[in-house]
């Protein structure tokens, strides 16, 4: 059903935050451009420059302060479906910034509900699983996928302190050229985990297709892309 998505993500902002789907978070409040279906959510994907290499294990090193170059945004509607025709074409050595933004019925911004401060966002993981997707932590060539989380601050403005903190509605991204090739599917998560399990999870965790089995709860965005 169409609407299946945004229900979802209402229920479980009046369940565990309290807000009203409408309303939109902090200061948010431009209308999304509408072409053909509605855009329910986006991914924006920023490339940045010179940063071939910068992955190790399950991290990056110094791509904070890199040079922003192409941005590449893919929408999808209210069922999670990607809106853009094929699949994104990413550099596959490079690290890109990941953003995830999520409209209400009104076309405005209401994924800050989701971080809107450190006990809120303690019930909340992202996660990025893909069609034999090699993530960097499982190779010994440096080549795979690493997907990290990037939050510094809860939408109420106080700190995020540390990995374990992090959502990953912010992300930094790179698929690795051991990933390259065929088109694979991917699919970004946003899953509503029990009180205390959000510590536990490690950032290889977050790119393990086996994590619903590992971190019990339940997804409240399923948003369904192809790249290569």
């Amino acid at each position: 059903m169409k609407m299946k998505f945004i229900k979802r993500i209402a229920v479980v902002l009046l369940a565990s935050v309290g807000l009203l789907i409408g309303v939109s978070s902090c200061k948010k409040d431009e209308h999304v451009p509408v072409a053909g279906e509605e855009v329910r959510a986006s991914l924006q994907f920023t490339e940045l420059l010179e940063t071939k290499g910068a992955g190790h294990g399950d991290h990056f090193h110094g791509v904070t302060t890199a040079k922003e170059g192409a941005v590449i945004t893919v929408n999808f509607d209210a069922s999670g479906n990607s809106l853009t025709k094929g699949a994104i074409n990413l550099d596959a050595e490079l690290a890109y910034k990941i953003d995830l933004k999520v409209y209400d019925e009104k076309g405005i911004e209401i994924q800050d509900n989701f971080v809107k401060n450190q006990a809120t966002a303690g019930e909340y993981k992202a996660f990025l699983i893909g069609d034999k997707l090699i993530a960097n932590a499982n190779t010994e060539t440096n080549g795979g996928a690493i997907f990290q989380p990037r939050e510094t601050d809860y939408a109420d403005g106080t700190k995020v302190n540390g990995k374990y903190e992090m959502t990953g509605l912010k992300a930094f991204f790179t698929l690795g050229y051991e990933n390259k090739g065929k088109t694979k599917k991917l699919i970004y998560s946003l899953r509503k985990i029990e009180p205390g399990v959000k510590a536990t999870i490690e950032r290889v965790d977050l790119l393990d297709p086996g994590y619903a089995n590992k971190f019990k709860g339940a997804n409240v965005l399923e948003l369904k892309f192809d790249i290569k």
